[in-house]
Formats: C-alpha cells, sequence, structure tokens
C-alpha cells in the first residue's frame, strides 16, 4: 500500500512539475520571441531613420512618422507581461515607453511649429536617451546580466526637461532654422 501511494504522489508531483514547468517555458519563450521581434522591429525602423535623405522637403514628416511607429513599439514592449524570472524588467519596460512617448511628443512640437524649437528638440533628445539607457537595462537583465541597484539610481530622478528649460526662461525665445544674411 505505502509503495502504491508512494509511486501516485511521486506520479502525481511529476505531473505538476511537469505541468507547471511547460507554462513557465511557454511563458519565457513568448517573452523572448515577443523581445526579439520587438528588437527587430526597433532596429528596422532605426534603420529607415538612418537612411532618411534630410536634403528631402518630406524627410521631416518621414522622421516624425517614423518616431510615431518606434514610439507604438515600445509602447507594445511595456504591455507585454513579463515572466516572474525577468520581474526587474518590468517597470524600466514601462519607463522607457513612457519616455519614447514624451521624447516624440517634444519631437513633434519641436519640428511641427511655425519655427523650429531647438529647446524642444532637447528635451526630446533628454527623452530618447533616457528611453534608450532604461531598454539597455532590460536587454541586460534579459542576458542574464547583473544590473545593481546602483545602476538603476536614475530610477528616482523625475525631471520634467521641458519644464526645467521653461522655468530657466528658455523657452521665451524660439529659434529658427532660417539664416540670416548680412
Amino acid at each position: 500500500m505505502m509503495k502504491r501511494m508512494t509511486k501516485c504522489l511521486l506520479l502525481g508531483l511529476f505531473l505538476c512539475v511537469l505541468a507547471g514547468c511547460g507554462k513557465k517555458n511557454d511563458e519565457l519563450t513568448t517573452y523572448k520571441t515577443n523581445m526579439e521581434t520587438f528588437c527587430a522591429n526597433v532596429a528596422a525602423i532605426g534603420q529607415r531613420i538612418d537612411a532618411i535623405d534630410t536634403t528631402s522637403e518630406s524627410s521631416t514628416t518621414e522622421f516624425l512618422g517614423l518616431m510615431d511607429q518606434l514610439s507604438e513599439q515600445f509602447s507594445k514592449m511595456a504591455a507585454l507581461p513579463v515572466p516572474d524570472r525577468f520581474s526587474a524588467a518590468s517597470d524600466l519596460a514601462i519607463e522607457a515607453s513612457e519616455n519614447m512617448s514624451n521624447a516624440v511628443t517634444y519631437y513633434h512640437q519641436a519640428y511641427e511649429g511655425e519655427t523650429f524649437s531647438q529647446n524642444y528638440a532637447e528635451a526630446a533628445n533628454e527623452y530618447y536617451s533616457r528611453a534608450n539607457e532604461r531598454l539597455q537595462y532590460v536587454l541586460q537583465i534579459l542576458h542574464g546580466e547583473d544590473v545593481t541597484q546602483m545602476d538603476l539610481s536614475f530610477a528616482d530622478e523625475i525631471i520634467d526637461p521641458a519644464a526645467a528649460l521653461e522655468e530657466d526662461g528658455f523657452y521665451e525665445e524660439e529659434t529658427s532654422t532660417e539664416t540670416i544674411s548680412e
């Protein structure tokens, strides 16, 4: 009787472990596949941005459209269910998406006004850098690299570059793309 009970218990335990492992493996595989797709999409968008003919009249429209696509990709990445094994990447992915969204908003403000706004472009570049920094940490976590609290010290930093620029009086004068001839 004890042998039979032990066999049943072991068989049940084996099936539970097997079912649990299958779920975790499926979850990890799905996440890995989704992240690979995200990285491929971002790389493709980056190549298209690099290929923009800056002398073309449509270069600004192309750039902003591609930035919109990039922001959409970051948003999708942040919405992915993150396996418990990589839970540290979840908040960073959300922050990366938020920063990319802010960058794109400021790029639109910089380029779509009557005149080019260097101040908005600088704010956009700052948010863009922050988005990419957080993405790099996400990728390090996914590759099993140790990301320490010191590396993540920016997480407590809540600075709005545009607000900081505005407080310093930088938005009082907008810059123009026109050249002044003497």
